[in-house]
């Protein structure tokens, strides 16, 4: 009984390698028809680079010209008005009369330009809000009993916080 189970593995050893170096002779090698490019222009943006990164700009001679640094804008702490917080899981700040949560970007706009001022924290009694290298820290303000606010109301797509100008009473 052992003598034909060895037999039959030995057989089946034999015709696979036979049957192996068959097909290698009828398979014919591999050839590349056409090689895919990727042609970006000079000024196209990189996928892979976060958005709104800017190429630096390059001479005549191949250096990288020096990137123009932004504009120094100091962000005060009188421009924003906390008026509540709300402690939870997101934690909530209305600043300006609007809701916004840990890691929002406020609508702000100074004379003509965007600026990009993210909310990056949210405590009891205060905000701070981060802009370029600056961090401002705006404590919550809360409105005196008596005092009664009117405010338009806005279209929250019109919403934006206009910082440098004078100041409405």
């Amino acid at each position: 009984m052992k003598t034909a189970s060895h037999f039959l593995i030995l057989a089946g050893a034999v015709l696979g390698l036979s049957m192996a170096a068959q097909s290698e002779e009828k398979v014919p090698a591999y050839e590349l028809k056409s090689r895919s490019v990727f042609d970006a222009q000079d000024d196209a943006r990189i996928p892979f680079w976060p958005i709104g990164f800017q190429r630096p700009k390059i001479r005549q001679d191949g250096t990288a010209a020096p990137v123009a640094a932004p504009s120094k804008i100091q962000l005060a702490a009188d421009d924003f008005r906390v008026t509540s917080i709300l402690l939870g899981n997101p934690a909530l700040a209305t600043i300006n009369g609007h809701s916004f949560e840990e890691g929002e970007v406020l609508p702000v706009i100074f004379g003509t330009e965007r600026l990009r001022v993210v909310v990056r924290a949210i405590r009891d009694g205060g905000v701070t809000l981060e802009y370029a290298d600056q961090r401002v820290t705006v404590p919550m303000r809360r409105p005196e009993l008596g005092q009664k606010h009117t405010v338009q109301k806005r279209d929250a797509a019109d919403f934006t916080i206009l910082i440098g100008a004078p100041k409405q009473k």
